[in-house]
């Protein structure tokens, strides 16, 4: 049968010996060698007498078996029995009863003499949804296994899939090549292990990106919405190249493991550091910001290891106020508690940014830091900007900085912008007001929607002069963000009505000389923008123009 849906709340007993298992997977083993530790892994927490993985051969679309007591390996077509069933459905298979159930194949325990009671089949998909292979195990030592022991394995079961899939990555890459390869091979490992996407927050703007001195690096970031809110990590390790690399992929891996399993922040930190501690070199450690955000109530909590300056712009004073750590950096020492997390509520406009020290500590030929100075500066000055040209100026700024410098650390950024109140701006009557519109256009949104937004506000407003009347009242353009675009509005106080809406399409299929001039601008805006709406009020003269833009993922505007 299979196991049921929901899933019980694992307790801080449960974490610890899964942190423990997540944090031994993380270091380097070849393919035999994680399969076996995978195996033992896995018996040992769940209390199973044996155990087996099949993985996943998707250009033939086979199940290979690569660990199994007493069994020479064997391939079997995906689908096949209780291992193929569960290949198949990626959901956990308990069977109590393996010869009550017509799926089981009795034969390998007729040849092995071995009888298997209850199994336990877990599908082993990664982080990104890939599904690698399957683990089964059999037997419990007491009794059958449970709805607790699915709960578990459905757990370590997503740990073991990712370690094994990097382990698959990595003998895959690294087969033949010399230490150059390998190293590009742990870079494509670790910005494998970053955000693959950004994720969409509503009200927000969020933006990473990470660019190592080396090939690979000691830097990490994430940003992804789980079930205790946006989780926002941008992690520093000692030094560069592998040994760092592996030491930053190997928190964020606890990290990600911790908040699935129900843990608050407290309970992540506490326990990540400590098993890092016990495990990590001792010249080994890693700065770190850590913070949950509440999406809805706009509150941050987090906790810094040792990561500082915490810079967060507010919008609505125009300074740059920073925090500095909670705490010693993760895997510097065991810990009992913790200084209680840092609350900071979010405001509209507001930035909170998040920067390595690769950046700060950027220096030029004369030896001189960019510094922190540089960067609050930069943020005032673009903090309108959305997150991921506001990165872009600040990168720019360093690059333009250090000149022939070379780069000497890893930089890594992590932005959160809460969107702003509408930005507003009133413009005169005049063709020459143009330029001032697409200069306020282009302090608000992406390029990819200005371009559209800049052509339907000139059509808009180029009628307003046209067939509006000889006044001298400004026209207010407002502009709001909204989930994945802009919407904008347009405001004449002192307008003749004319329902941009209600005109008539132009006959684009009429020969250029038989069409009417005119007629064309309106037919273009209404096929570009998402929505458009007209509203007039005769008692006012005041008429309102608004139009919606979202950008799509490859859309061509």
């Amino acid at each position: 049968m299979n196991a049921p849906s929901d899933r019980r709340e694992l307790s801080f007993r449960d974490l610890e010996p899964i942190l423990a298992v997540a944090s031994k997977l993380a270091a380097p083993f070849d393919l035999e060698t994680m399969l076996a530790e995978v195996v033992d892994a896995a018996t040992r927490v769940l209390g199973a007498d044996r155990g087996s993985v099949w993985l996943f051969d998707r250009d033939a679309d086979e199940l290979v078996l690569h660990v199994a007591q007493e069994i020479v390996p064997v391939r079997i077509p995906a689908g096949t029995g209780i291992v193929g069933s569960c290949a198949r459905t990626r959901e956990i298979i308990n069977v109590p009863d393996c010869y009550a159930d017509a799926r089981f194949d009795p034969s390998t325990d007729r040849r092995t003499g071995y009888r298997t009671r209850c199994l336990l089949t877990l599908p082993l998909v990664d982080h990104k949804g890939v599904l690698v292979g399957v683990m089964q195990l059999l037997n419990k030592a007491h009794g059958v296994f449970d709805a607790a022991d699915a709960a578990l394995g459905r757990v370590l079961a997503a740990q073991c899939a990712v370690a094994l899939q990097r382990t698959l990555m990595l003998e895959e890459l690294i087969e033949g090549e010399k230490m150059r390869q390998q190293l590009e091979t742990a870079r494509v490992v670790q910005m494998s292990t970053l955000p693959a996407a950004m994720p969409e927050v509503a009200g927000y703007d969020v933006y990473g990106m990470f660019e190592p001195a080396d090939l690979t690096g000691g830097d990490t970031y994430d940003l992804a919405l789980i079930e205790q809110g946006l989780l926002i990590v941008l992690g520093d390790a000692t030094g560069h190249g592998i040994g760092p690399a592996l030491s930053v992929t190997q928190m964020q891996a606890m990290l990600r493991m911790a908040f699935r399993m129900g843990a608050d922040l407290e309970t992540a930190y506490l326990q990540v550091n400590n098993q890092l501690a016990e495990r990590l070199p001792a010249d080994r450690f890693i700065t770190a910001f850590i913070g949950l955000l509440d999406t809805a109530n706009h509150t941050l909590r987090f906790h810094s290891g040792g990561q500082a300056p915490i810079l967060c712009y507010k919008a609505a004073s125009g300074a740059c106020v920073d925090f500095k750590p909670t705490s010693f950096p993760l895997a510097a020492m065991p810990l009992e508690r913790l200084r209680p997390a840092i609350t900071l509520e979010l405001e509209p406009g507001d930035v909170l940014a998040l920067l390595s020290d690769g950046v700060f500590e950027f220096r030029d030929m004369a030896g001189t830091q960019f510094g922190e100075q540089r960067v609050r500066e930069l943020i005032a000055a673009h903090h309108r900007k959305p997150a991921a040209e506001l990165c872009a100026v600040l990168l720019d700024a360093v690059q333009a900085f250090a000149g022939d410098a070379p780069q000497e650390d890893d930089m890594t950024v992590v932005l959160v912008k809460r969107a702003g109140a509408a930005a507003s701006r009133s413009f005169k009557r005049s063709y020459a007001s143009l330029a001032e519109i697409f200069a306020f256009t282009a302090e608000t949104m992406n390029p990819e929607l200005r371009r559209t937004v800049d052509f339907v506000l000139e059509e808009l407003f180029t009628n307003v002069i046209k067939y509006g009347r000889a006044s001298d009242a400004p026209v207010r353009i407002d502009i709001g963000r909204i989930a994945g675009g802009v919407e904008v509005t347009l405001t004449d106080t002192d307008a003749e009505p004319f329902d941009v809406t209600r005109a008539p399409d132009a006959d684009t299929n009429l020969p250029i000389e038989s069409r009417k001039p005119g007629g064309l601008g309106i037919h273009l805006v209404r096929r570009m923008v998402d929505a458009l709406e007209y509203r007039h009020s005769p008692e006012t003269r005041t008429t309102r123009i608004s139009f919606r833009k979202v950008q799509r993922p490859d859309a061509d505007d």
